[in-house]
């Protein structure tokens, strides 16, 4: 009997034992699992922390680098025409800052303007600046990010015989034929430029105060269209695109359409010869 009862005993401190092993090892992962969430937690809370700083640097590096190409733009602001490029380093930054300056009557009137591009690995910014003796008043400031600056370039868009300001650009994802430009109107009466105007594979032609144009899309698929300008307003004139259902035959409507039949427009056995010849015609007709 006494054997019996020992015995019990034992068995009962033995599970005991176990359930504290158990329980420990337990509280030991969870434990092991609670500090590799706060390391992590940390960890990106720290990354948060560094891309902060990294930011702050890259903005005081660029008020820097313009500042220093407003102080050298400020003693040619009288001269007629001035141009410079040249590499801006910080004295901390693993990079170049490369500067351009443009200072002269750039739009062709009466009006001096001062231009200035930045160029760092990741992004463009374009600042321009009207010029009255030696002050610069700032009209049009654009951040071109992503690699995707192409050029910017100074012409009459929609024929008011003022030249405008144009930025060209190109995406740097997507499945399809999309160069895009950002048209900034000169209004030299009230001496500033219109908000952009942004277009897809434009052909522009300021005679006719036209754009004409390919669309977004897939060869087959998508279409062209045609905008005019009226004052500062882009009215829709038409769109194009291949009938889906009969190849060689393409259908005219008033608005954008996917996929469009003949119920949904005029029938045209072949694209008018306006469009014949604008840019990026060949992603419209090749399929």
């Amino acid at each position: 009997m006494i054997s019996w009862i020992i015995l019990l005993i034992f068995s009962f401190l033995l599970a005991c034992g176990q359930t504290a092993i158990q329980d420990k090892k337990t509280n030991t992962k969870n434990d092991s699992i609670q500090t590799a969430k706060t390391e992590k937690q940390l960890t990106k809370e720290e990354r948060r922390r560094q891309i902060e700083r990294e930011n702050r640097i890259d903005s005081l590096r660029f008020e820097l680098a313009l500042k220093d190409a407003l102080k050298i733009a400020q003693k040619a602001f009288k001269t007629e025409n001035y141009t410079k490029q040249y590499e801006f380093y910080p004295d901390d930054s693993s990079y170049a800052i490369n500067i351009e300056i443009a200072i002269g009557l750039l739009f062709k009137d009466k009006q001096k303007y001062f231009l200035l591009r930045r160029h760092v690995p990741w992004a463009t910014y374009l600042d321009l600046y009207k010029i009255n003796d030696k002050k610069a008043e700032k009209v049009i400031e654009r951040e071109q990010g992503g690699m995707t600056y192409i050029r910017d370039t100074i012409f009459d868009v929609n024929g008011d015989e003022h030249e405008d300001f144009i930025v060209h650009w190109y995406p740097s994802s997507g499945c399809c034929r999309r160069n895009v430009y950002n048209v900034y109107l000169n209004q030299p009466d009230k001496g500033n430029f219109t908000q952009d105007y942004e277009f897809i594979n434009p052909t522009f032609s300021p005679k006719e105060k036209i754009i004409r144009g390919v669309q977004y899309g897939h060869p087959g698929e998508v279409g062209l269209y045609k905008y005019k300008w009226n004052g500062l307003q882009v009215d829709t004139i038409e769109f194009i695109y291949p009938d889906v259902n009969n190849k060689g035959q393409f259908i005219q409507t008033k608005k954008v359409t996917y996929s469009p039949s003949e119920n949904d427009g005029v029938v045209l056995k072949i694209v008018p010869k306006e469009y014949q010849n604008i840019e990026s015609y060949e992603w419209f007709i090749d399929f």
